[in-house]
């Protein structure tokens, strides 16, 4: 019965591509996760609550005591850029064919000081996508917005040590192919592909600047070459988020639930660290972390000691160009505020009832900041509320 609801909920949410000719990666999530707009995201919630559940050996009482956030899954991960159609067409040479783009353009109240905008009645949106991979396992949404208002020109972080979610990574199964491509389309690399085969990367940007790495994956499997792509990315291994104290970063994400932990060191040769941008050789530690149910995505925390850059990432609004927030599904939005908050968790506003204004929306959005100030927002069913007065400015 479980299975027959969850496939019911997922078949409501969601329509998914033929891969079986596609690889499988090692990093690949085992439940696909795609946004969609609010009015079918509510089943798909649901599908990962129950997946979930499904595979989780505790029962439902004891999951929401030992798991009281309720993480499930990535929605996607949101990046402001200056150009969209400039933009688009990047993303579209890594194979993001696919995407949503009808989202309103301009939202309530509620919503706006959900993103920091405590100045404004609402936002304004020049453009918007949720962009869908069709050749990559697992969750790899992206969120491009070009904002009008608010609008802010700043560039990107410079280097990819900088703290705050700095760069994803992508991995492909043939690196030479995918660089050769990429260059020919003048997609500006650090420097080429760097490392002992097998284990190479190379840094890239996106049209405004911000960083990408591209991760070699040259085992039998997947070295199978793509015909039909002129692409061969996977996989997304990683959202990858700078912090200045790892064991701090660490207690603030356990308490999000992700709680299989994998640690890792690395002093870094000047070579290696002018593949990462940098000019002086580098030591760093880090975890990588995921959930153990729901889609076990990854992200990759690293404490930069060497060089070391304490300029903290984007400050609110979230409207800067670049990564600027992740977004996470919630079993129950209520119930992990509360419990994040007992925590002492800093937020940049109330729940955001999402996104009617009349008072019956079940879903509600909300943006956590982490230890150094990185927005993580959380996305759930909510009870329904009643409207809050506007401020007298708005009406």
């Amino acid at each position: 019965m479980l299975l027959s609801v969850i496939d019911y909920s997922i078949r409501m949410a969601m329509t998914e591509p033929t891969l079986d000719h596609y690889p499988e990666s090692a990093y690949a999530g085992k439940v696909r996760f795609f946004f969609m707009p609010i009015r079918i995201l509510l089943p798909l919630i649901l599908a990962l609550i129950l997946i979930s559940l499904l595979y989780s050996p505790l029962s439902v009482a004891n999951a929401e005591k030992q798991d009281p956030v309720g993480l499930v899954g990535r929605i996607h991960f949101n990046t402001q850029t200056s150009d969209f159609d400039r933009a688009r067409a990047f993303y579209r040479l890594l194979g993001y064919s696919q995407g949503r783009n009808n989202f309103p353009k301009t939202n309530t109240y509620q919503m706006a000081r959900s993103l920091g905008m405590y100045d404004l009645c609402t936002y304004e949106i020049e453009q918007i996508e949720v962009m869908q991979n069709p050749g990559i396992l697992g969750p790899a949404n992206i969120d491009l917005i070009q904002f009008k208002k608010p609008y802010n020109p700043a560039p990107p972080y410079a280097a990819p040590n900088h703290l705050g979610m700095a760069y994803a990574a992508f991995e492909t199964t043939n690196l030479d192919a995918d660089y050769a491509y990429l260059v020919s389309q003048r997609v500006e690399f650090v420097t080429p592909p760097f490392g002992d085969v097998g284990n190479r990367f190379a840094f890239f940007k996106d049209p405004d600047g911000v960083f990408y790495k591209l991760i070699e994956n040259s085992s039998a499997e997947a070295s199978k070459p793509s015909t039909d792509r002129p692409i061969n990315i996977i996989s997304m291994p990683y959202v990858a988020i700078n912090v200045s104290d790892l064991d701090t970063a660490l207690a603030f994400y356990n308490d999000l639930g992700y709680t299989d932990v994998e640690f890792f060191q690395e002093h870094g040769t000047l070579a290696e660290a002018q593949a990462y941008g940098l000019d002086t050789a580098f030591s760093l530690k880090g975890a990588d972390i995921s959930l153990p149910v729901g889609d076990k995505h990854h992200l990759r925390l690293t404490q930069w000691q060497t060089p070391f850059d304490p300029e903290l990432p984007y400050p609110a609004p979230i409207s800067h160009i670049g990564i600027d927030r992740i977004a996470l599904a919630v079993h129950d939005l209520d119930r992990a505020v509360e419990y994040l908050s007992a925590q002492g968790v800093s937020f940049l506003s109330e729940v955001a009832p999402c996104c009617s204004g009349t008072g019956a929306d079940t879903i509600g959005i909300i943006n956590a900041l982490d230890p150094d100030g990185t927005f993580i927002e959380l996305v759930g069913p909510i009870q329904p509320r009643p409207l809050k007065p506007l401020p007298k400015d708005c009406k």
